[in-house]
């Protein structure tokens, strides 16, 4: 019946002619919370590396930097997409409506690839290394083995979390590592920040996804564990990847205080967000409201404070710092700008909806 009805769905966007999807497809990764906002992880990253890159080395970056973006955001959108095909069957029973499964299976397919090959071709062109190239056919890995049978760790407990957790980081901190390279110190704490958030982003929705997960019988780490082991263990993995974001944070002062404006300015922003966070959850706590945000149900205030002024607001301004060397870097700064607008206004209009939560 259901496989019926998806049928039906297939049928009626083709008849609709590729016109209506395409636009579908362009709303969705411009505007909708599955495409360009899903970058925000790249910008941290990016905007260190620049800021400590010698002035000579970042005139030369431009072309290379809004490349390393391209390939980020073919291999973000080759993950969702190829996530989207293998769960068609599932999704359409659930309600979830997703553009790419709208189109015939072997135009989805050739639609995915062809996003894929344009990410590589880019990473071979421009991004300089054997190393680049390695890593990104890396978190490519982990992406197909994150959906896709025999392995499909999505389904293996907790190896799904740890899969998606590595795949994230590798494109969002190695692949631009070894795109700009940098000392081992930012290295080892791009990873951490990163790796700790992604476990937590792709736990959390879990955690949220366990009754639809369950009545599909996917075998996700929040089911195999129930509900009440899956939330302990997020509370415990919360604290510890607010320890890892706050000794980011503490990099990032360090690597700012050399120029005392730059440094006031990042630590004025993140007491004046934390600060925020606190009096939001502590308000949010007093209300009990039926209409808050799940996300400050399931995670405490200081890791939400804690990752949203890290990847999302403090990027622009470090970006900033970069741009009165070299104006070119407005253009990174810009894009991070739009993404923390959108993942604002995403965050603000967060209540799980019916399709809304999977993190692919």
């Amino acid at each position: 019946m259901n496989r019926g009805r998806g049928s039906q769905k297939e049928t009626s966007a083709t008849s609709r002619g590729l016109s209506s999807v395409w636009k579908w497809a362009s709303r969705e990764i411009l505007l909708g919370p599955r495409g360009f906002t899903k970058l925000s992880h790249l910008w941290l990253p990016l905007a260190l590396l620049l800021l400590s890159r010698s002035a000579s080395d970042l005139k030369a970056a431009l072309p290379r930097s809004l490349g390393l973006i391209f390939a980020v955001l073919c291999k973000v959108q080759f993950s969702i997409l190829l996530n989207d095909l293998c769960d068609r069957r599932e999704d359409q029973a659930a309600g979830k409506e997703r553009w790419i499964a709208s189109l015939p299976g072997p135009v989805g397919l050739m639609i995915t690839t062809s996003i894929l090959a344009a990410g590589l071709t880019t990473v071979l062109l421009m991004g300089g290394s054997l190393r680049a190239a390695l890593a990104y056919a890396g978190t490519i890995l982990l992406g197909l083995f994150y959906s896709l049978k025999p392995l499909r760790f999505k389904e293996r407990g907790v190896w799904g979390l740890l899969a998606y957790a590595l795949s994230a980081t590798m494109i969002f901190v190695l692949v631009p590592w070894t795109w700009f390279p940098s000392g081992p110190a930012l290295l080892g704490t791009l990873l951490a920040a990163v790796m700790s958030d992604k476990w937590i982003q792709i736990h959390f929705h879990q955690v949220d996804d366990h009754a639809a997960d369950l009545g599909k019988a996917t075998r996700t780490y929040a089911v195999r564990a129930g509900l009440d082991r899956a939330r302990s263990t997020l509370r415990r993995a919360s604290l510890a990847a607010s320890i890892l974001l706050l000794a980011t944070l503490g990099a990032v002062l360090f690597l700012t205080s050399p120029a005392a404006p730059q440094f006031i300015a990042v630590l004025a922003l993140a007491v004046a967000v934390l600060a925020v966070s606190r009096a939001y959850a502590a308000r949010v706590n007093r209300d009990d409201s039926p209409t808050t945000s799940v996300l400050n149900k399931e995670l405490p205030w200081l890791y939400l404070g804690l990752t949203y002024l890290l990847f999302c607001v403090l990027p622009p301004v470090l970006f900033l710092f970069s741009a009165r060397r070299e104006p070119w870097v407005w253009v990174p700064m810009t894009l991070s700008l739009l993404s923390l607008l959108g993942i604002s206004w995403q965050s603000s209009r967060y209540r799980h909806p019916r399709g809304a939560a999977d993190p692919y």
